[in-house]
């Protein structure tokens, strides 16, 4: 009996290492810059690392995660709360629906998945915000920060597979 509440804790810890390590990420580079212009160039980590472990580690980053990704994010970024909590759900939802597509794609097939997927949520992000404030926004600074964040994918994504590789186990254990 007790080697089974210890098997069971440490499947629970294992299991919240994806989410660690995403909002570690968020929080790095939500670190104050001093330059409007490089604010601008920020990548949006939590897209990133959201797509990355959906669709790879589905089972384990699934809608709690992302809701708590994105409620992190839209409370420490001061935008209204609930606009990237459904970004990152519908992220995980079509990750999930896209995933028996892409799971065993090359790297660059995923690359162009995520920045066509990435295009969308981002336009869809502008769009809401917009509806919020009730005027367009400048498109110029989604823009770019769509632009640093697909360049950004190949080292959030490498990132991810060392923590995988480290500190997850290779095959799926659920039960």
């Amino acid at each position: 009996m007790r080697d089974n509440w210890r098997e069971n804790l440490k499947l629970f810890a294992v299991h919240r290492i994806p989410l660690i390590a995403t909002l570690m990420m968020v929080f790095l580079f939500f670190m104050p810059i001093n330059s409007v212009q490089i604010n601008y160039f920020r990548p949006v980590v939590g897209i990133i690392c959201v797509y990355y472990w959906s669709l790879t580690r589905g089972y384990i980053f699934g809608f709690f995660s992302a809701f708590l990704v994105g409620l992190i994010i839209d409370i420490y970024s001061s935008l209204p709360v609930g606009v990237n909590v459904m970004i990152m759900m519908l992220l995980v939802w079509t990750t999930d629906w896209l995933r028996k597509y892409f799971s065993m794609s090359s790297f660059g097939v995923n690359w162009l998945a995520f920045a066509i997927i990435c295009t969308a949520f981002l336009l869809l992000k502008w769009a809401f915000l917009s509806l919020y404030f009730h005027h367009l926004l400048p498109l110029a600074g989604s823009g770019l920060g769509l632009l640093s964040t697909v360049m950004f994918y190949p080292l959030i994504a490498y990132i991810n597979a060392l923590i995988a590789r480290k500190f997850l186990p290779q095959e799926r254990i659920d039960e």
